[in-house]
């Protein structure tokens, strides 16, 4: 599915960053080209296996036939067919037994080049000793590289250069006519270039396909106001960093940040401004949380959530604080606000020791409680709460706390 572009530039996500950029050269940036290669892998495993299939079958065939029946070989012969069927097996075997799949791209590539420099050299040695050139299979060989094992563009480039090159020097070693090798060339470099076209297109439609894909699902992810992870998301990541931290005993903060009398703001100013700001104190607070597993969302309303793993810190103690102060500093004028001129937050903070008994529900609660301390204490203010010294009873969540906020 095609995005605007206009989607794309207000999208701020590595897949949308990458979409901008293009990839001209078939590579991403950073971990995106693993996980992409990751997702090619999964995604081509199924073709590659049926490919491997095809290839096995006639060889398998032709084999039985020559080991049998006496019949001409035709360049076939079995001790030659006997070489390349360990790397039909090699090469089907890594996409079929879990220890080696995922190295099955660079055991495929390694089987194809092998197979492919072996059938030519047996092709110009038929052809120098007259019997029929195998220049259909070295043909084929390029083929099943590039276009039905699922290898990417520059691992097929380089397995047709490689064989490229090899039937020139081959056919000089072996005294191929000079007419007849830049003939077979011409039609082996037709092949070739056909094959790995295609191979570049092909790569180039799922890349762009794997980032639209990814951008949709990191969009259907997020609070469509403020671009932070929405309530869903949240409450499902939750649940995992929960189980996590109790597993490895490793303490959780929970941090909420609630903007101050909010509704106030938005009678004073209009909903519009009241959006700008919203998005404007989300900026502020996904760039205060800079660790790669801070995770922050959209609670709901005017009230956002973040959570820190890990033991507490001087950065999980500062952070709040940093929040409140960045907040302060934007200056948003607020008239109507009951402790400053511009837009304030308060911050409620509750920190769960890995010792602790309290389920996810109830540390949530903690942070609520701290925060409706801190609005309590005057607002524009951080307040923070061991889990384990307050005295609350689990899912008693406070449903409004103060008249605007």
């Amino acid at each position: 599915m095609e995005l605007p572009a206009l989607d794309r530039a207000n999208v701020r996500s590595p897949y949308a960053e990458q979409l901008n950029q293009g990839f001209p050269g078939l590579r991403f940036n950073g971990l995106l080209e693993k996980e992409f290669r990751d997702f090619y892998l999964a995604q081509n495993l199924p073709r590659g296996r049926l490919a491997m299939l095809i290839a096995l079958v006639p060889v398998c065939a032709v084999l039985l036939i020559q080991l049998f029946v006496d019949t001409p070989a035709h360049g076939l012969t079995p001790w030659r067919l006997g070489l390349l069927f360990p790397l039909l097996l090699a090469t089907a075997g890594a996409m079929y037994l879990p220890i080696a799949k995922r190295h099955h791209t660079a055991i495929a590539g390694v089987s194809v080049l092998v197979g492919g420099l072996l059938i030519t050299y047996f092709s110009h040695v038929e052809a120098a000793q007259g019997g029929i050139s195998l220049l259909g299979a070295q043909m084929l060989a390029m083929l099943f590289a590039c276009l039905f094992l699922g290898l990417l563009f520059d691992v097929a480039m380089a397995i047709a250069s490689v064989l490229f090159s090899w039937h020139l020097v081959a056919a000089l070693i072996v005294g191929i006519p000079t007419e007849e090798v830049w003939y077979s060339a011409a039609l082996l470099a037709t092949a070739a270039g056909a094959a790995l076209i295609t191979t570049y297109k092909l790569e180039h439609v799922t890349r762009t396909s794997f980032l639209e894909t990814r951008l949709l699902h990191a969009l259907a992810e997020r609070d469509g106001m403020t671009g932070l992870y929405n309530r869903r998301i949240f409450d499902d990541y939750a649940k995992r960093v929960w189980r996590q931290s109790r597993r490895e005993e490793q303490a959780l903060t929970i941090v909420m940040v609630d903007i101050d009398d909010f509704k106030v703001y938005n009678d004073l100013y209009g909903h519009q401004a009241g959006d700008d700001t919203l998005r404007k104190v989300a900026e502020t607070i996904a760039r205060c949380a800079k660790r790669p597993f801070d995770f922050t969302a959209r609670y709901g309303g005017e009230e956002f959530v973040l959570l820190l793993y890990g033991p507490p810190s001087d950065y999980s103690r500062s952070l709040p604080e940093q929040i409140r102060q960045d907040v302060l500093s934007l200056a948003i004028p607020h008239e109507g606000s009951r402790v400053a001129d511009v837009v304030t937050v308060s911050v409620g903070v509750a920190i769960v020791d890995a010792g602790s008994t309290r389920s996810l529900t109830g540390a949530i609660q903690i942070a609520d409680e701290a925060l409706y301390q801190a609005k309590q204490e005057g607002r524009n203010r951080v307040v923070f709460m061991l889990a384990e010294d307050v005295d609350a009873e689990t899912g008693n969540f406070r449903m409004r706390r103060t008249a605007g906020s």
